[in-house]
């Protein structure tokens, strides 16, 4: 008899499609049958052919694994009820577990965002009850899941964030032309600093072999300066397939990735994918980076100088760092490297 399993995710967000993909592939060849379950958003993202049911719409009739990739507000209800009527066993992707709150009381964060940040967090830790398995995807989100008391679930893993490897040939022949951010809009990932940085840079014609690039769904108001130069090409307010957020990154020398809060960006190991090094602040240096090596550190995110200095060093010497981002790929992110783990947690259940 198959054993079926579900990739879900009921929070659209075509940036979690290369995960939804690896974990699709790394299932099927573990000898499930997956299938995604996804809101009707998603359809159109995902490969063709692929088995599919939507939420809302399709019924599912049978299910061994369920792997949670995203929190959403319908996972609680999707978990009772495969649990209740297949006795699935679940398995949820923790990828931002909450440290406790008084370390954002004192980072600065609104009162509004950290009362969305409380409600975030009830709803995983009821997420992490419910679950057979949870899987933290660095050593820096182990230890924020293991300081926050109300995540209790005991059996948990660390295995890092995992990708297909979508780098064809087709992407090697784009130029690379671009400082860039990709990805959503948040204070976390310090998006007024980068646009300070882009608006100084054009002021004072800094880095002028290179343009600047922001792609995202998100919505915000561009400053006059940065409609104005031409150096700046914004592609924002809707959702960018897998393709063309893969041609971004192609075409790109260093990925903003200095962001103020992070566990394990997935921003950071996709560029890793084609080869694109980044910069990130030094306290968020992790197992899967080493300065100046595949990303440059900063201290100061705010600071011209330091990160005109770093975006400097990476394109003086791009082929070094962009061999060893490719290495890091391949040895920390790409799904086939962690099937014999993953086969291991799973007989665990």
């Amino acid at each position: 008899m198959c054993k079926i399993s579900l990739i879900i995710s009921l929070n659209f967000n075509p940036g979690h499609v290369s995960h939804m993909v690896a974990s699709y592939k790394q299932c099927e060849e573990l000898g499930y049958v997956p299938y995604y379950y996804v809101t009707n958003q998603f359809t159109c993202f995902l490969p063709k052919g692929s088995r599919m049911l939507v939420y809302g719409k399709d019924v599912v009739s049978s299910c061994a694994l369920a792997i949670f990739l995203f929190p959403a507000k319908g996972n609680l209800k999707v978990i009772y009820n495969l649990k209740r009527h297949f006795g699935s066993k679940i398995i949820y992707i923790f990828h931002e577990p909450l440290g406790p709150m008084k370390i954002y009381r004192k980072a600065g964060f609104t009162y509004s965002y950290l009362a969305k940040l409380w409600i975030i967090n009830r709803i995983s830790a009821l997420t992490v009850k419910w679950s057979d398995v949870i899987l933290l995807p660095s050593n820096k989100a182990v230890q924020l899941y293991e300081s926050n008391r109300l995540y209790k679930n005991k059996n948990y893993y660390c295995l890092p964030l995992l990708f297909d490897d979508e780098n064809t040939d087709n992407y090697s022949k784009i130029q690379r032309q671009y400082f860039s951010y990709i990805g959503t809009v948040a204070a976390d990932h310090s998006f007024n600093e980068y646009i300070s940085f882009v608006e100084n840079a054009i002021a004072k014609n800094m880095l002028s072999q290179l343009r600047f690039l922001i792609a995202t769904k998100s919505e915000f108001e561009v400053p006059q300066v940065l409609k104005e130069s031409p150096r700046v090409v914004i592609k924002k307010g809707e959702p960018l397939s897998n393709e063309v957020i893969n041609e971004y990154y192609s075409s790109t020398y260093v990925v903003w990735n200095a962001y103020a809060r992070t566990t394990q960006s997935g921003v950071l190991a996709k560029s890793f994918m084609f080869g694109t090094p980044a910069i990130l602040l030094r306290k968020n240096l992790s197992e899967f980076t080493k300065d100046e090596g595949d990303v440059v550190a900063i201290d100061d995110n705010t600071s011209t100088e330091q990160i005109f200095e770093a975006v400097n060093k990476i394109v003086a010497n791009f082929n070094e760092y962009s061999i060893s981002c490719r290495k890091r790929f391949e040895e920390c992110f790409y799904y086939r490297k962690y099937n014999a783990r993953f086969k291991e947690i799973l007989s665990s259940l």
